[in-house]
């Protein structure tokens, strides 16, 4: 059991503006390997030689270097309405799990984490759908001509129902995230043979690699179908209701052969674990004696 408490070390504005800004940055020093699975994912890159590196000078030679961050605007401009939206359900979600003497069980902490970052994906969902058609789409032809166009286009070509399209999979590959979360957390003084609270940096640091790591792996198959959802063409080729588990276990192979996403995870924890420490430093702060409650992340590590 855990006692919550609200951390006054920062007002709500100064934690928004160094998750947003570690943030935009993490996702901006990896949008090239989150290009790669992406197109990965939806099936751009069959029949070519596979890998990150092989599908990044692909699209290098084909559309130029810039193409290396399509969508990364806009994944970056998600953050902050997500970011919103989900300390917000966090809070909410803490005080309804939290009991009368102000305590909070781990399985109910993470459980607050995954909701609100199911909560948040949800409402910021389309802009994330719109990324994905961002980095499929060739920028030397493109359909799309930015964030504004592409949600016009689609909504008066698709429809609005189109928008959130394989949406259904953030809520099922919300599971085996938080089993993953909780399998994790649950061994971190096995692991390190001593208590939580004294960790040091370069273990809370592997500890998010880890965490990240085991999620992602267990959720990517639902993110592969969810990809293929929400390319262009899917509503000919899949339906909603086509959630996946038998189309999932077709394509186990994406698990078994897709390392870039296992270096994705660990590069975003990475780079976010090691900017928001530079930010608090910046601030004067001194390390947290709370430990931060995992939350349900998608590919841009929200």
């Amino acid at each position: 059991m855990a006692t919550w408490r609200r951390d006054g070390r920062l007002t709500g504005g100064q934690r928004l503006l160094c998750a947003g800004l570690a943030g935009a940055l993490s996702l901006s020093l990896t949008a090239p390997l989150e290009l790669a699975t992406v197109l990965a994912q939806v099936g751009v890159v069959r029949g070519h030689a596979r890998g990150p590196w092989a599908t990044g000078h692909r699209v290098w030679r084909a559309e130029g270097p810039r193409a290396l961050w399509k969508g990364n605007a806009v994944a970056c401009l998600r953050l902050f309405p997500c970011s919103v939206v989900q300390l917000a359900a966090y809070r909410k979600f803490v005080v309804m799990f939290t009991d009368d003497l102000g305590h909070i069980s781990q399985w109910s902490s993470i459980m607050a984490g995954s909701l609100a970052g199911m909560v948040s994906t949800i409402v910021t969902y389309p802009t994330d759908l719109i990324k994905t058609r961002l980095i499929v789409q060739n920028m030397l032809e493109p359909s799309y001509r930015g964030l504004l166009h592409a949600f016009s286009t689609i909504y008066q070509q698709e429809g609005f129902l189109a928008l959130y399209r394989g949406v259904s999979l953030t809520v099922v590959g919300a599971l085996p995230f938080s089993a993953g979360s909780l399998l994790v957390h649950m061994n971190l003084e096995k692991i390190w043979n001593g208590p939580r609270d004294q960790f040091s940096l370069p273990q809370n640091f592997a500890n998010v690699c880890l965490a990240a790591a085991v999620t992602q792996t267990l959720s990517f198959p639902f993110e592969t179908v969810k990809r293929k959802m929400q390319s262009p063409g899917a509503s000919q080729m899949y339906k909603d209701n086509y959630l996946g588990p038998g189309y999932a276990k077709r394509n186990m192979g994406h698990v078994v052969h897709r390392t870039e996403r296992f270096v994705y995870s660990n590069m975003i924890g990475m780079v976010f674990f090691c900017l928001f420490d530079y930010w608090r430093f910046a601030k004067r702060l001194e390390p947290s004696a709370t430990t931060a409650s995992p939350t349900y992340m998608s590919s841009d590590g929200l």
